[in-house]
């Protein structure tokens, strides 16, 4: 019972170790094992919440922060890095190894002297506990620790940098959603104003007061505004694919029936100086707080290179048990002898070595961890200069798109007012059917001029935010 128990326990405490060490995490669906799209069911896929009927850019965001896979992988970076990080703690520890060894021999021998043959059997069993403890490498793992150690915290910031572009993507997309239904609208309402005059004018025709060639106007403007409605329709999916990707969507489409807000708002704001945008970047850009922390995990390698020209102190130790059984048989005189005999040993003992000479291979190794440290200083320095040029390009581009929004407010107003008293003059016989023509065109090109501004000012608002890692 005592030894079934022992047993047991060495089981647990094993499979504990194994078990332990792998790494848990929540499987994507399962669709991405399947080679059939059509048989799929709904709990294989990923889908949007089922009572979800109006998505908002927050929500989305959100979405795509739980669902999108390529953002996933981020996290099992900085799973692999801390796992590096305390597997360089192990260094600090003894080492303890067991080891099993059995033999068995046979053996005939034949005595020319006396014509005697003898049959032999050897058997040893050997169990053995060694191992060694390093004391002192001249800081080597001190440096190789905490050179882990930055790298860890790199993996994290790579981690809020890929979130910070995805929030980025996702409001990109988003707004192009918004700016193809904002599309289908403008082109919605041109195709209604055509069939209205079509309607007023298809009268007159048949009252004798205008040409034909003025109902074939409205007809050939219904069609040319219903082809800008297919365009939009198909900007419309385009849009809401893409969209619908980012969130890692499983159908790569949002449910039609899932709403969207009209429009982004036209509001802006007036941003204070772009030094506060400068100095919120440097202080909060993950991206260049990547770069910094290699930096500092390439500085921690150098000077562990170093390391390697200092001596090491180390101990060592073993403990054995050695069994051995012989036995030896006459053939002929059918004489037996068996032996027994066992042995136990304790070692233990302290090595000190000091590498003076390999060829040069100690040194190149400083070069190249020396090179790759000053490697790490230039690649912060691009970082740095990106992440000042990021932040000033976005906060122009923001005050430039703002300027247009309200430039095109006012043109649509113009426009619209210039529109409707031409309506008002071709009505009356005043105006010829070209002016009223242009009037509309130039009405649909200004709205169409304002809600892609206004989308571009969105998008230029998390351009900005993205820039300054606001989110």
């Amino acid at each position: 019972m005592k030894k079934n128990a022992i047993y047991l326990l060495l089981t647990s405490a094993m499979a504990t170790m194994v078990f332990t060490s792998c790494a848990s995490y929540k499987k994507p669906f399962e669709a991405v094992s399947k080679s059939s799209y059509t048989t799929l069911t709904d709990k294989e896929k990923c889908m949007l919440p089922k009572n979800l009927k109006f998505l908002t850019l927050e929500e989305a965001q959100n979405i795509a922060l739980d669902n999108n896979p390529s953002f996933k992988t981020k996290y099992f970076a900085i799973a692999a890095a801390r796992a590096r990080y305390y597997q360089s703690f192990a260094s600090y520890y003894p080492t303890l190894n067991a080891s099993f060894s059995i033999s068995q021999g046979f053996g005939r021998t034949y005595a020319t002297h006396n014509y005697t043959r003898t049959r032999t059997q050897a058997e040893s069993y050997t169990p053995e506990l060694s191992g060694s403890w390093l004391i002192f490498d001249s800081f080597a793992r001190e440096m190789n620790m905490l050179s882990a150690r930055h790298s860890w915290k790199a993996s994290i910031a790579d981690e809020d940098d890929a979130r910070r572009l995805l929030l980025r993507a996702v409001a990109y997309a988003y707004n192009d959603v918004m700016l193809a239904a904002a599309q289908q609208r403008i082109a919605i309402a041109d195709m209604n104003y055509s069939a209205e005059l079509l309607k007023d004018t298809q009268i007159k025709f048949e009252a004798g007061a205008v040409p034909l060639s003025d109902v074939l106007n409205f007809k050939i403007r219904y069609n040319n505004g219903e082809s800008s409605l297919i365009t939009a329709q198909y900007n419309y999916a385009a849009n809401k694919y893409v969209l619908a990707a980012l969130l890692g969507l499983t159908d790569g489409n949002i449910p039609e029936d899932v709403m969207f807000p009209d429009m982004p708002s036209a509001d802006g704001e007036v941003l204070p100086d772009i030094s506060i945008y400068l100095d919120t970047a440097l202080a909060n850009r993950p991206d260049l707080r990547a770069y910094r922390e290699r930096l500092e995990a390439a500085k921690f390698a150098f000077w562990g290179s170093l390391c390697a020209f200092g001596p090491t102190f180390s101990a060592n130790y073993s403990l054995s048990y050695s069994r051995n059984r012989s036995l030896s048989r006459n053939l002929d005189s059918h004489y037996s002898s068996n032996s027994k005999y066992s042995n136990g040993s304790l070692s233990y003992g302290g090595v000190a070595s000091w590498n003076l000479f390999e060829g040069g291979n100690t040194y190149f190794n400083v070069r190249a961890t020396q090179a790759e440290m000053a490697q790490a200083e230039y690649n912060l320095t691009e970082v740095w200069i990106t992440v000042i040029t990021d932040v000033r390009t976005a906060y122009d581009n923001y005050i430039t798109n703002l300027k247009q929004v309200k430039l095109y407010q006012k043109t649509y107003e113009l426009t619209k007012q210039t529109r409707d008293l031409v309506e008002e003059e071709y009505k009356a016989g005043n105006a010829e059917l070209t002016r009223l023509n242009e009037a509309q065109n130039d009405l649909v090109t200004a709205e169409g001029n304002l809600v892609s501004s206004v989308v571009e000012m969105n998008n230029a608002k998390a351009q900005l935010e993205a820039a300054i890692s606001l989110r």
